[in-house]
C-alpha cells in the first residue's frame, strides 16, 4: 500500500488494525478528497470521506457513511487481497461516480442488483469491480 500510494499514512488502532489516511482526486477538475480506510484483522476495510457530508440518497453508502465499493455476494475481502489494487482505486472510482450522480441525479457506476433474485442479477457486475474468486 505504501509503495503504490506513498501519500497515504497509517497508524495502528486499538483493535489491532490500521487506519490509513490519504487523499484522492478522481479527475483533474475534482476536489481533493480526504480518505480514511480502517482495516481491522479479519474484517473488510471500511472507507470514509471525512469532512464531506455525502448524500445517502446516492444509494451507495452504508450506515455510518462508509462507501459501498463492491457487492459482498459477488466478492469477499480476504487478507491476501491488496488494498492498493482494489479498495483505493475503487474508492477513486466511487468518488467519480458520486460527482456524476450529484451533477445528473443518476448513478453511472456499477451497482448491485438490490433485491433481485440470483437469476436476475447474473452478469450485472463489470469484471473490474467484482473479480472472480479463485
Amino acid at each position: 500500500m505504501a509503495a503504490a500510494f506513498p501519500h497515504f499514512r497509517y497508524r495502528p488502532n486499538r483493535r489491532g488494525g490500521l487506519v490509513w489516511n490519504g487523499t484522492l482526486q478522481p479527475t483533474p477538475d475534482s476536489p481533493v478528497y480526504p480518505i480514511q480506510i480502517v482495516h481491522n484483522p479479519r474484517r473488510p476495510p471500511k472507507v470514509r470521506v471525512p469532512g464531506h457530508d455525502l448524500d445517502k440518497a446516492c444509494g451507495h453508502l452504508y450506515r455510518g457513511g462508509t462507501l459501498c465499493l463492491y457487492w459482498p455476494e459477488k466478492w469477499r475481502w480476504s487478507p491476501d487481497k491488496s488494498m492498493a489494487d482494489t479498495i483505493v482505486p475503487w474508492s477513486a472510482f466511487w468518488l467519480y461516480y458520486y460527482e456524476l450522480w450529484e451533477a445528473t441525479g443518476r448513478w453511472w457506476g456499477p451497482s448491485s442488483p438490490h433485491g433481485l433474485g440470483p437469476e436476475e442479477s447474473k452478469g450485472s457486475w463489470p469484471r473490474w469491480i467484482a473479480p472472480q474468486r479463485s
